[in-house]
């Protein structure tokens, strides 16, 4: 008898949005749930930071807690609404685990796994015992400024934006002053200065971002690949990333990007490109809904090629 065809099932690991990475996750998975995929968020521990070792990695990782109440899950919290959560990660032969690069090894163990590199990844070398990944993983990068070449040869790329256009605005066009920064993956540099005078913008609700970011004259950013950059000129800040020493704007960007919006340090050359290509960034920002309906459309076809022979043949896209 021809067995019944089906789709395969996504089952995405994120930690909660607080940050980028996990807003691009959720993002993904309202995505394919809006095509008609049964996709689902496992939560990873609310506490996570960027783990600098593997060490670090496993006590922050593993196991899975998830020890949060349906009633949190059911508000929705973060910047993306309507994903489907999961306290129960079951993971079957027609379901493909996708994990952020801050993930060391499958601790699912799931048969089919997508690795997507919304960072740099930090896992390298060789492991005694457990690995970072295996031989049969598929990997794809958010950008190719973060690709690793050995794993990802063919440079596979899917780049979602999120955008919330009623949220990120601005407001005031009035008066302004003050700083405002922004830390996160730059707290390891070590050009870090121990206080700034302004606001950190980490830990806050967007909603509190976004409030700050219409207040201030200049947001800067020691997190040299953070989209609130981007939100942060949209909102009316000057807005700046400091390069670490020695490098410049074209050390940060791939390929054909252009940073448009944003400045790469002070100097007045990279302060009149902010301001003059403000209304490109502003073009390239309502474009966005096209962006992500065709790179969500590339994802799935990545799977296809690359997992269709590896699941059952009953499988359908």
């Amino acid at each position: 008898m021809k067995k019944q065809s089906r789709r395969p099932r996504f089952l995405i690991v994120s930690p909660p949005q607080k940050w980028g990475g996990p807003i691009v996750l959720h993002l993904l998975c309202r995505m394919l749930a809006d095509l008609g995929y049964d996709a689902k968020i496992f939560l990873t521990r609310i506490d996570v930071n960027y783990p600098a070792t593997r060490q670090e990695c496993l006590k922050q990782y593993l196991p899975f807690t998830n020890k949060i109440p349906r009633q949190k899950l059911d508000r929705q919290d973060g910047a993306v609404k309507g994903c489907v959560f999961t306290t129960w990660p079951y993971v079957d032969d027609d379901t493909i685990v996708v994990y952020p690069e801050v993930i060391f090894g499958n601790p699912l163990g799931a048969k089919h796994v997508v690795r997507w590199f919304l960072s740099f990844y930090q896992f390298k070398g060789d492991y005694v015992g457990a690995q970072p990944y295996d031989k049969d993983d598929m990997f794809i990068c958010y950008r190719q400024i973060f690709n690793d070449y050995q794993l990802n040869p063919m440079g596979r790329e899917v780049q979602l934006h999120h955008f919330n256009y009623d949220l990120y605005k601005r407001w005031n066009y009035g008066h302004r002053e003050g700083n405002c920064y922004i830390v996160r993956k730059g707290c390891s540099r070590k050009d870090l200065p121990s206080t700034v005078p302004g606001i950190i913008l980490d830990n806050l609700s967007d909603e509190e971002k976004v409030k700050i970011m219409n207040k201030c004259k200049y947001c800067y950013s020691f997190d040299t690949q953070t989209f609130y950059t981007t939100i942060a000129a949209i909102c009316g800040c000057i807005s700046i990333v400091i390069p670490e020493p020695g490098k410049k704007r074209e050390d940060y960007l791939s390929e054909g990007e252009k940073g448009w919006g944003v400045a790469y340090g002070t100097t007045p050359d990279e302060l009149e490109f902010a301001r003059n290509t403000y209304k490109k960034l502003e073009e390239r920002i309502k474009g966005f809904n096209v962006h992500n309906q065709n790179n969500v459309q590339k994802f799935l076809n990545y799977c296809r090629e690359y997992f269709q022979g590896r699941m059952d043949a009953g499988i359908t896209w």
